[in-house]
């Protein structure tokens, strides 16, 4: 039996206080809706509830892959006017699986339901949804056994009488819930398959009580997924992004969406495989809500040199359901001293990269003109004359060389601004 303790993990406490304020609610059938704000007094009495149950020496846990960084959910689940909370949680000793505390909001306080132990050690996915949009809420949740293995499972509740009542399960590796098809209420949409064997994406609907395909489409069998972003091509369509690990270095992009009926590959649309020689996630860089695809090539120069030694050019473009490529962004990244240099667009394929032992150069392919340098050393020892791009701690980004209009020195951008 689970034993309580009032002296719970202090950390939880004060992670529950942060969790409560300004919560959330998830998809409703027709869009996503904020919950109900709770008021401060009602957060206090929570988070005291929270720490008057969870066992001493827990941790409270937040989805791995979920958009929603927080480990108590609110929401009026059975449509009772009454709130419910869950409550996610692990043991920090030998048994680290993960718990699901549900609780139910009385006149004056909150009622312990529940306390599952999921039989499984990492959450990668939690949230609420009303999948057949009749008023009541699943709950909604993804389960692996390790950072190590790709296998999860996806597992759904709906609050019956006697409480929490599991009524659907499906392995998976990727798991995404959005509207895919455009009809105003949630999809599964799920990517799983065996290693080397077969791969699919398939889009599943909730219906009476079950977890039921419309339709799939099949994947790259080799490709170890690493990521994947959920969002909108350029016109707009829903889709998901998977980032995948092939061969020894390289990495290809799947983009699944639905059109006429059907899931589909975009990126077969594109022309083939979306593949980089490197790693390379997709990502939104610019913050608008649409998700572009990295790609990169050998500037002019390089090309009969090793790999390892390659200064690959990177970019970044955007794709419609058609297929149709546009370029947003291309960038010369280097990570070995944790920078990258925007390049404007008027001189998107049209440099080179000159490396030095302690600087490089951006030229241009047609004159050989130096657009943009930058240099660095210990910050403690050097006093450059000319401008200063950044400073971190140990080192100093400058140049000597004088701006050029159309190549600007803000282009300059250390890689830990993107996070």
């Amino acid at each position: 039996m689970r034993r309580k303790n009032k002296s719970t993990l202090i950390t939880g406490l004060v992670m529950c206080s942060m969790m409560l304020s300004g919560c959330q609610l998830v998809e409703s059938p027709n869009a996503l809706i904020e919950a109900p704000q709770q008021e401060k007094k009602q957060n206090i009495e929570l988070s005291k509830k929270a720490a008057e149950l969870l066992p001493s020496n827990s941790e409270l846990l937040t989805p791995v892959n979920s958009n929603k960084k927080q480990s108590i959910f609110i929401a009026d689940i059975n449509n009772d006017a009454n709130q419910e909370a869950f409550l996610l949680y692990r043991g920090l000793g030998e048994n680290r699986k993960v718990h699901l505390l549900s609780l139910q909001e009385t006149e004056n306080d909150w009622r312990e339901v529940s306390d599952f132990e999921l039989n499984y050690l990492q959450l990668d996915y939690f949230d609420l949804h009303d999948l057949d949009n009749d008023g009541q809420i699943e709950i909604v949740i993804g389960l692996g056994g390790s950072d190590f293995e790709s296998k999860k499972e996806l597992m759904i509740y709906q609050w019956k009488e006697e409480g929490l009542t599991q009524v659907a399960n499906k392995d998976y590796e990727v798991l995404d819930m959005a509207d895919y098809d455009r009809d105003g209420k949630s999809e599964v949409l799920i990517v799983h398959g065996k290693r080397r064997e077969f791969m699919e994406a398939e889009l599943l609907k909730f219906r009476s009580g079950q977890l039921v395909t419309t339709s799939s489409v099949n994947m790259d069998a080799y490709a170890f997924h690493e990521n994947a972003m959920s969002g909108k091509l350029s016109d707009g369509i829903q889709a998901l992004f998977i980032d995948g690990a092939v061969g020894a270095h390289s990495m290809v992009t799947e983009i699944i969406a639905f059109e006429d009926g059907k899931l589909i590959k975009v990126d077969e649309r594109a022309g083939g495989m979306l593949i980089k020689e490197y790693p390379l996630y997709s990502k939104d860089i610019n913050d608008d809500g649409i998700i572009e695809v990295g790609g990169m090539y050998i500037p002019k120069g390089w090309e009969e040199e090793a790999f390892a030694d390659i200064p690959f050019i990177e970019y970044y473009s955007t794709y419609s359901i058609n297929g149709e490529e546009k370029k947003i962004e291309e960038r010369y990244t280097n990570r070995a001293h944790k920078f990258y240099i925007t390049i404007p667009v008027d001189w998107h394929g049209k440099v080179t990269i000159e490396k030095f032992e302690n600087s490089i150069q951006i030229v241009s392919v047609s004159e050989d003109e130096l657009l943009f340098e930058v240099k660095w050393g210990n910050r403690e020892s050097i006093a450059p004359k000319g401008h200063v791009y950044k400073k971190t701690k140990d080192t100093i980004f400058y140049t000597e060389m004088k701006e050029k209009d159309a190549f600007p020195f803000n282009q300059f951008h250390l890689l830990e601004d993107e996070f």
